[in-house]
């Protein structure tokens, strides 16, 4: 059994009502097809295995995977702002159940939130989990330009964790874009700074200490969170050198060792380096589909030095705990 927590489909009436945006993002028709100017040189087409689920069925049969967690890819409702960004987040997610009941054995949903007004974004947060089903919620790296830690946001986070449902964070248009102005900066660099910088900041806001039972996935095995462990754990602690330091009830590693990240990456030696880390429990297999080498993603844990039963717990077992799957 595999389950790939890190997929997407885009709810094609969304993408529609953004063209004639005068700011990005906004859609463009090209070639009779819809693409989505994110940012300065970064465009996503509406390719067909992100909008046809049959089309996406049959790569996840090439691919080996079982069941797949859903979740709306970039730009999500948020960036439009106010009762837009609501309306428009129940909408995604209607159509995401819509998708759930085509489909119920091969699809798991993660809500999405548009934040345009605190109340609505927990009401739709209910709704998503007790009235569609979903197993958690979609969180972009930052919301329309704001970071994670705002303090707006953060009783909506304190909700989902009373929900008992995890957090999926997703890169988004990244806060700091200087001189990040093509998809080959973006991609590669932009995203996993922006994940990892939220991250990060979400762990200093101390919300994992008022909302313990808050669990957050970081994607990309983690972004550059495993590699800095080290270096944010000493910078983190009382210095000569530094007077603002988080009021946390633990030290920041604490929290850094709490993450769960997805395995989606392009060589193994990152994976073995993240395994080795943190151990199988907090890796949840991931594929990124229909972006980028997904089929690379799709089977690099098979190359994993790890025991056949941890394997297992990352091929499925973790997401069925966390995610609460029958």
């Amino acid at each position: 059994m595999r389950i790939d927590v890190h997929s997407h489909f885009i709810d094609l009436e969304f993408t529609k009502h953004l063209q004639g945006r005068a700011s990005m993002p906004r859609t463009v028709l090209e070639g009779g097809v819809y693409v989505v100017q994110c940012a300065t040189g970064w465009h996503l087409p509406t390719l067909p295995n992100i909008v046809d689920m049959d089309v996406k069925l049959r790569d996840m049969e090439a691919m080996g995977i079982d069941r797949t967690v859903l979740s709306v890819s970039v730009p999500g409702p948020e960036i439009l702002g106010g009762a837009e960004a609501d309306d428009w987040a129940q909408h995604i997610n209607d159509h995401l159940a819509a998708i759930l009941a085509d489909y119920p054995d091969k699809f798991v949903g993660f809500g999405t939130l548009g934040f345009g007004d605190p109340a609505r974004a927990i009401a739709e947060a209910d709704r998503c989990i007790h009235a569609l089903g979903f197993r958690g919620i979609e969180l972009f790296s930052n919301v329309a330009g704001k970071p994670l830690d705002a303090p707006e946001l953060r009783p909506v986070f304190e909700h989902v964790a009373a929900l008992g449902v995890p957090l999926n964070m997703h890169p988004g248009v990244p806060l700091n874009r200087a001189f990040i102005d093509r998809s080959t900066l973006m991609v590669p660099l932009g995203f996993l700074y922006d994940t990892s910088l939220n991250a990060l900041r979400l762990i200093e806001s101390g919300v994992f200490d008022t909302a313990p039972d808050l669990n957050l996935i970081v994607p990309h095995i983690g972004g550059v969170l495993p590699y800095l462990h080290g270096r944010i754990a000493s910078y983190s602690r009382p210095s000569l050198h530094f007077t603002t330091l988080p009021q946390l009830q633990h030290p920041v590693e604490h929290y850094l060792d709490r993450l769960y990240l997805d395995t989606v990456c392009y060589h193994v030696e990152a994976l073995e380096y993240v395994y080795r880390f943190l151990g199988p429990e907090r890796l949840l297999l991931g594929t990124d589909h229909p972006y980028g080498d997904y089929q690379t993603a799709a089977g690099i844990v098979e190359q994993l030095h790890c025991t056949a039963a941890e394997r297992e717990l990352i091929y499925h077992g973790n997401a069925e705990r966390l995610l609460r799957l029958g």
